[in-house]
């Protein structure tokens, strides 16, 4: 008989699905209440990046995120998901396009993810944050 609970790698794709559809809201209510999110930056460049600990706050993460980058100019290349137990890491690519000054940048990204009874509990990014940086500043 087959585990109805919803196993790390699941979570994982239904995120990922979400993040393709810019499903801000549907990405929230993959996360517990309480959450271990860090995005790395300078929030003084990139006012969405830092810490997170509510999964009411994911949402407005996403949306403020994708309303920095030029719509319709994002690919985000897959590349490989390692899952081992609770926890799986993403590899991609990040091509995107800064809204505010029309500059491409281009980062690999590790993106760990810490499931819990099918519930995100950690989102950790590794990205080359001073490309990012770089494109948002005038």
């Amino acid at each position: 008989m087959r585990n109805h609970m919803t196993t790390a790698t699941e979570t994982t794709n239904a995120f990922l699905e979400r993040l393709d559809a810019h499903d801000a809201e549907g990405l929230g209510e993959l996360f517990a209440e309480e959450i271990d999110w860090f995005v790395p930056g300078s929030p003084e460049v990139a006012h969405w990046v830092g810490k997170r600990t509510r999964k009411s706050e994911v949402p407005d993460y996403f949306r403020t995120l994708w309303a920095a980058l030029e719509p319709g100019k994002s690919v985000v290349s897959l590349e490989t998901i390692v899952a081992d137990g609770d926890d799986v890491v993403i590899f991609a690519v990040f091509d995107h396009v800064a809204a505010a000054t029309g500059r491409p940048f281009h980062t690999d990204v590790a993106m760990r993810l810490t499931v819990t009874e099918g519930r995100i509990v950690r989102m950790h990014l590794y990205e080359d944050t001073a490309a990012a940086a770089a494109a948002f500043v005038e």
